[in-house]
């Protein structure tokens, strides 16, 4: 038997005006699993804390552009004190849980993947998406 990890690092591809796009490969990931996402730029962490959430959308790649004209909110990024424990660890990231209760997260039923959209220039932006398998 092999054992599959819990966490998962999911593929972003960037994109034009800060739009990164993450394909989902496996549809039960979506049913069963967490999404992290990290973040780091230089600033201090509390600002970055801060403002990330304020200039961040996150939706469904087939729905992101419409929510971005209109100014929608997409699916909830919420802050975490600590780095989930399944995932390695790196100095100086800030982690945030999508919120999978939201009503924005039904967009993501049939979608082909996720659609991260980062409204303001962040110094050295680095950015790893993850699944937690539950």
């Amino acid at each position: 038997m092999v054992l599959e990890p819990r966490a998962v690092s999911i593929q972003l591809d960037k994109r034009k005006y800060g739009l990164m796009v993450a394909p989902i490969h496996d549809p039960q990931l979506m049913e069963s699993a967490e999404f992290i996402i990290a973040v780091k730029a230089r600033m201090p962490l509390d600002e970055l804390r801060r403002l990330f959430t304020q200039q961040t959308k996150v939706a469904s790649v087939e729905k992101i552009r419409e929510l971005i004209s209109l100014q929608l909110p997409g699916i909830p990024l919420t802050p975490l004190p600590v780095a989930p424990r399944q995932l390695p660890y790196h100095a100086g990231y800030t982690y945030y849980q999508l919120d999978k209760t939201s009503a924005a997260w039904a967009m993501l039923t049939h979608s082909s993947g996720f659609a991260f959209h980062v409204a303001a220039a962040f110094d050295d932006l680095e950015l790893q998406f993850w699944a937690i398998r539950s």
